[in-house]
């Protein structure tokens, strides 16, 4: 377990100073309509860094963002199901002061690291609790678009980065949606970010 946090440790420095490959990519001419719409992707790297991930077999991913002045900054939070009620099991509040930003999750067995990036280095925030999805005979889990896909930031949203939920009977396991408040599992954790829409914006 140590050696793996080293090597997780590493992979998120290597981030920080050389970014993912999509900051690095020129805009395509061809994109200039999604270019200008607010959005949060995975983030593209390289296949060095792509084959270290794998390795950990991180749960969770980076993400890149883009926004325009409407914005101010940002929540990331992790919900844990608890005794059938969603409760907030911590947050990451960061403000924005350029239109573009990375940020990360990593899910553990016992808890949750959130990561800010930018090019000066990394924050992390961990948050220590127990799923109990180790206790259910049927889980699924989903993660935000993948890299080739694009989501819409809408300010004061609550949009999910990464779900995982469980389910004692596996004949009662669902199909998953974004929507993990209303999945009637008997277990789950599920990281989102919501964008906060600055003073005085529309």
């Amino acid at each position: 377990m140590k050696r793996l946090t080293a090597l997780f440790a590493a992979a998120v420095l290597l981030l920080s100073a050389c970014g993912g490959k999509q900051n690095e990519e020129k805009e395509d001419p061809n994109k200039s309509s999604s270019a200008a719409t607010m959005s949060i992707v995975q983030t593209r790297f390289s296949q060095e860094t792509e084959d270290v991930l794998k390795l950990l077999e991180v749960k969770g991913g980076f993400f890149d963002f883009s926004v325009d002045s409407s914005i101010s900054g940002y929540t990331m939070n992790v919900w844990v199901l608890n005794n059938g009620e969603w409760v907030s099991n911590g947050e990451i509040s960061g403000k924005i002061e350029n239109k573009q930003g990375q940020i990360g999750v990593q899910l553990l067995e016992d808890g949750c690291n959130f990561f800010q990036l930018d090019g000066s280095g990394h924050t992390k925030y961990a948050v220590k609790y127990d799923t109990h999805l180790k206790e259910c005979s049927a889980t699924g889990k989903m993660s935000l678009a993948a890299a080739d896909q694009v989501t819409v930031i809408e300010p004061g949203k609550e949009q999910f980065l990464f779900i995982e939920l469980g389910w004692r009977d596996a004949a009662s396991l669902a199909s998953l949606t974004e929507d993990f408040r209303s999945s009637n599992c008997d277990a789950g954790v599920a990281a989102t970010i919501t964008f906060t829409a600055a003073p005085g914006a529309a």
